[in-house]
C-alpha cells in the first residue's frame, strides 16, 4: 500500500496531467463534432479541414479528383491512402467523396462530400400578403360561454368544430370577412333554430349544427347569442418572396412558419400569395419591433398558391414568372459552406412596390449539420434603411441575403432588444425543403394517375 504521504502528490500529478490533456484534446473534440456528416460543395469551391493529434483524417487512394492530403511539409496525393493532419479539397467535377475523421487511429465520424452544381433561381425582394383562403375565417381556439342560469357550455367543441378549421358559412351565407361572423351569427340565431356550420377541414368541405347559447343584457335586455369561438382572419399578413426556381415553377418565402393564435399552426392547403403594396412604415426600436403597412387585394392581385407551410418558410407555385431589375439574370444558390462573415446585400420592399437592395453584415455564420431556420446573424449597416425602418421589421421576413453574387438565405427573425440585428436562415435549407416538397408532389401525381 501506498503510504498516505505520497498520494496527495500522485492525485495532484494525475489531475495536472489530465487537464493538459483536456485542454489539448477538447478544442479538437469540439471541432470535430461540429462537423457536418453531410457536406454539400460546388466544382472549384475551396476548402480547408485541419485537425491536431490524436486526431486524424484519413483519405483512401481511390477518392474525388481534387482532395489532397498533408501532414507539414508531407502530401497525400490522389492513389495514396494515409491519415492526415490537413486535408484541402477543391474538386473540379461533381462526385462524391468521404473524409474519414479519426481518433488515435479509430474511426469516430464521417463527412460525406457531396460536390454538385447548385440551382440558380431568380432572387426575390417583392412584397407578397399571405391568405391562408380567399373566403372564410380560421378557427383559432375555444372559450367556454355561461347562460343566464350561470351555467358553462362549449357549444362549438361540442358540436365537432376543431381548431384550424376554416368557417366558409353559416346558414349558407358565404363569409368574406371577419367582421361579418358577429353579425351574421346574431342574425341567424336569432329565428330560434340551430345553425349549421360549414367548414373545411384537411382540403374537405363539411358541415356542423350548433345550438347558440343565448344571455340577455340584465340592463338593456337584449339578447346575445355566443357559440364559443376564437376566429381570425385569414390574411396572415405583409411578407416577402425570398426567390423563384423557374425549372420547377416553384417559389421560397418567409423564411420562418406561420402561426396563430398561441402559435398554432395554420393550415394552409388552400392558401393563395398575392402581390402587396406597401403603403408606410412603423419605426422599430428596441423593445418594440416595427412593421411595414401593405395593402392587397384577395381576388386581383393573386400570384400563386401555397403548398406548404414549414418552419424555413412557406413553398408552392407561381402562376406566372417574376423578374428583379436588379438580378436580370438567374444567380446560383451558395451552399451553407460558402457562406462566410462579412458583407452582403438585402433586397426588400419599403414603398410601394419597388424593390430596393441594402448594405447588410453577416455577423456569425452556424454550420448547421440539421435544417434550422436560425442559420446566421445578421446585421443591419445600410443608413437609409436604418433611417426609415431602425432596422429589421415585420414584412421583411423572407427577404433574400445575397453575398458574392449569390443567394445564401433570407431574413427570418429580429433581435427585439437590438432591431439593427437578426437572424437569417440558410438558402441551401430552403431549396432542399422545396426539392422534397416537389418531389413529394410528382409521387402524388403519379399515383393518382395510376388510380384513375
Amino acid at each position: 500500500m501506498m503510504p498516505p504521504r505520497y498520494r496527495k502528490p500522485l492525485v495532484i500529478g494525475f489531475l495536472f496531467f489530465f487537464g493538459i490533456c483536456l485542454l489539448f484534446i477538447l478544442p479538437q473534440a469540439i471541432k470535430v463534432q461540429h462537423l457536418p456528416t453531410h457536406l454539400r460543395i460546388v466544382p472549384g469551391q475551396n476548402l480547408e479541414f485541419s485537425l491536431r493529434k490524436p486526431f486524424s483524417i484519413y483519405l483512401e487512394a481511390d477518392r474525388l479528383d481534387g482532395i489532397i492530403g498533408a501532414n507539414g511539409q508531407n502530401r497525400l496525393e490522389k492513389g495514396e491512402s494515409g491519415s492526415c493532419s490537413q486535408v484541402m479539397v477543391r474538386p473540379e467535377r461533381e462526385g462524391t467523396g468521404t473524409l474519414e475523421i479519426r481518433f488515435l487511429g479509430f474511426p469516430i465520424r464521417r463527412v460525406n462530400l457531396l460536390v454538385e452544381k447548385m440551382p440558380e433561381v431568380i432572387p426575390g425582394g417583392h412584397a407578397i400578403g399571405v391568405l391562408v383562403a380567399q373566403e372564410g375565417v380560421i378557427i383559432s381556439g375555444h372559450l367556454p360561454v355561461r347562460d343566464d342560469q350561470g351555467k358553462e357550455f362549449y357549444p362549438a367543441e361540442e358540436a365537432g368544430v376543431k381548431v384550424g378549421d376554416l368557417l366558409l358559412a353559416i346558414n349558407g351565407q358565404v363569409i368574406h370577412r371577419l367582421s361579418q361572423v358577429d353579425p351574421l351569427i346574431q342574425q341567424e340565431a336569432a329565428k330560434g333554430t340551430p345553425l349549421t356550420l360549414t367548414l373545411l377541414r384537411d382540403g374537405h368541405t363539411l358541415q356542423r349544427q350548433i345550438q347558440p347559447v343565448k344571455r340577455t343584457n340584465p340592463q338593456s335586455g337584449a339578447d346575445r347569442y355566443l357559440l364559443g369561438l376564437y376566429v381570425e382572419d385569414p390574411a396572415a399578413g405583409v411578407g416577402t418572396l425570398t426567390y423563384y426556381n423557374p425549372k420547377t415553377k416553384m417559389y421560397g418565402a418567409l423564411g420562418h412558419k406561420i402561426v396563430g393564435f398561441s402559435n398554432r399552426e395554420i393550415p394552409l392547403a388552400n392558401g393563395k400569395i398575392v402581390a402587396a403594396r406597401i403603403t408606410g412604415i412603423n419605426q422599430g426600436n428596441r423593445g418594440e419591433p416595427g412593421e411595414k403597412i401593405g395593402v392587397f387585394s384577395g381576388n386581383t392581385d393573386i400570384i400563386g398558391d401555397i403548398m406548404a407551410n414549414t418552419p424555413i418558410g412557406i413553398f408552392g407555385s407561381l402562376f406566372s414568372n417574376v423578374t428583379n431589375q436588379w438580378y436580370p439574370r438567374l444567380i446560383p444558390v451558395a451552399t451553407i459552406s460558402e457562406v462566410r462573415p462579412g458583407p452582403a446585400e438585402v433586397l426588400t420592399v419599403l414603398t410601394g412596390n419597388e424593390i430596393r437592395r441594402f448594405s447588410i453584415e453577416i455577423q456569425k455564420v452556424y454550420h448547421q449539420t440539421t435544417l434550422r431556420d436560425k442559420g446566421m446573424i445578421i446585421r443591419v449597416t445600410d443608413p437609409q434603411l436604418l433611417s426609415r425602418t431602425g432596422g429589421i421589421i415585420q414584412g421583411m421576413s423572407g427577404s433574400p441575403i445575397i453575398q458574392n453574387g449569390k443567394l445564401v438565405g433570407a431574413i427570418t427573425h429580429v433581435f427585439v432588444n437590438d432591431p439593427t440585428r437578426g437572424y437569417g436562415v440558410f438558402a441551401e435549407w430552403m431549396l432542399q425543403m422545396e426539392e422534397s416538397l416537389n418531389q413529394k408532389r410528382k409521387e402524388s401525381e403519379n399515383s393518382r394517375k395510376l388510380a384513375s
